[in-house]
């Protein structure tokens, strides 16, 4: 399933100053709100400045906000305040450049509901915060289901993919019609960290790899599913997920025969082509390619021991593992 391009769903009223401080607001009994050519609020002494009340639509997932704190390494927690009331919602924690950019900010937590940005300063006590605007509202994968996290879409080695920048993102694809034997949904993974995927009663998992990209398979039953996966990264790592929810056949793996040396098995034509790899643990003691016959033969460069024979998938073709005993 291709990413398709954000769509936009509502504007933020004034959320391009083009009307001045209309709707704007601060918040604590030191306050300092002015409007500087840009323009830009300019908001000091450790001000927390509301933004204009917006109606959250359903399927929205990122807001972008335009803010910067000059000389200073200050976070901004941003929060959501309900208009009916009750405490604010947390969205997101920002650490802003000295000059005014973009950051994203989720908002899925709080579609269907109408609210106000909260941007708190901390630890910036005296400084200054700058304000380009925000908005509009958008949905950065369209059609996509976002229950947790930011997705960031944007070309990842070589590819067009979203990326999870140190967190946790939980997401379900649009449906996704099955045909020609696919029985399996693949997603393509690379990185730092882990990713769940699910459909249906069905589960699998992928520890990712900076090096490559892996594929990620999931079987799946009926005509159309939705892929629900969760992405978490390592501390400070990044993950990229590319295609995702791709329909794939799956391959079989027979006549597994373990000798002196060598593994041999047979894959089947559907394979050919396919990486297999011979494990021992978390070592790789062989690697082959699935022959046009549907063979493979692997050298094992004398490993003994329990080990495992792996079917690398591909953007089609879900992949297989299955246990052997090495002889050595």
């Amino acid at each position: 399933m291709p990413l398709g391009p954000a769509s936009d769903l509502a504007a933020v009223p004034n959320g391009d100053l083009s009307s001045g401080l209309l709707g704007w607001g601060v918040l604590g009994p030191a306050t300092s709100l002015v409007l500087a050519d840009g323009p830009v609020i300019s908001a000091s002494d450790n001000t927390t400045v509301l933004g204009p009340l917006v109606a959250i639509p359903q399927g929205a997932q990122v807001m972008p906000v335009r803010i910067g704190v000059p000389g200073a390494n200050a976070f901004v927690d941003v929060r959501a305040r309900p208009q009916g009331g009750g405490p604010d919602i947390p969205l997101i924690t920002l650490l802003p450049d000295r000059g005014v950019r973009s950051m994203d900010v989720p908002v899925g937590a709080v579609a269907g509901q109408t609210v106000r940005i909260v941007l708190d300063p901390v630890s910036s006590l005296g400084r200054r915060l700058l304000i380009g605007g925000m908005g509009p509202v958008r949905a950065a994968l369209p059609g996509w289901s976002v229950a947790a996290g930011l997705p960031v879409v944007a070309r990842s080695w070589g590819r067009s993919a979203f990326r999870v920048d140190d967190g946790t993102l939980t997401a379900s694809t649009p449906g996704v019609a099955l045909g020609g034997g696919a029985r399996y949904l693949g997603v393509a993974v690379r990185g730092s960290g882990t990713v769940i995927a699910s459909a249906g009663g069905a589960q699998a998992r992928l520890t990712a790899s900076d090096g490559s990209w892996t594929w990620l398979h999931v079987r799946v039953a009926g005509a159309q599913r939705r892929m629900a996966l969760t992405a978490t990264t390592t501390e400070g790592g990044m993950l990229a997920l590319g295609p995702v929810a791709t329909p794939a056949r799956g391959v079989s793996l027979s006549a597994l025969r373990a000798s002196a040396g060598r593994v041999t098995a047979k894959v089947g034509p559907l394979a050919t082509g396919l990486r297999v790899q011979v494990r021992v643990g978390a070592r790789i003691v062989g690697t082959a390619r699935v022959a046009p016959s549907g063979r493979v033969s692997v050298g094992t460069s004398g490993a003994a021991g329990r080990g495992s024979v792996v079917v690398l998938g591909d953007a089609s073709r879900a992949g297989v593992t299955r246990a052997i005993r090495l002889t050595g």
